[in-house]
């Protein structure tokens, strides 16, 4: 049986949560991008009833919190290093 749309945005958030886990930053924006955006699709095509729709909706801000969070990390982590480059 093919999986629903709901399963597989729970599994390219899960997805994203391992890649966030294991550090690759740039893979879990992605993933975590991919999942609200399925998740988005679900809530405006499939709607999960009042109690599941707010879920989605809760977890599709932690999401992309998360991006924001890594998004202003890894442009940090590039300020510094092209610093630390021009000192050489």
């Amino acid at each position: 049986m093919e999986p629903t749309n709901l399963q597989k945005a729970i599994a390219v958030a899960q997805k994203a949560s391992e890649e966030d886990q294991a550090g690759n930053y740039e893979d879990a924006i992605r993933s975590y991008q991919h999942a609200v955006k399925y998740f988005l699709h679900i809530l405006k095509r499939e709607p999960q009833g009042k109690d599941g729709n707010q879920k989605i909706r809760d977890k599709c801000k932690q999401y992309l919190d998360r991006v924001e969070e890594l998004q202003e990390y890894l442009a940090n982590k590039e300020v510094i290093t092209n610093y630390i480059r021009s000192l050489k």
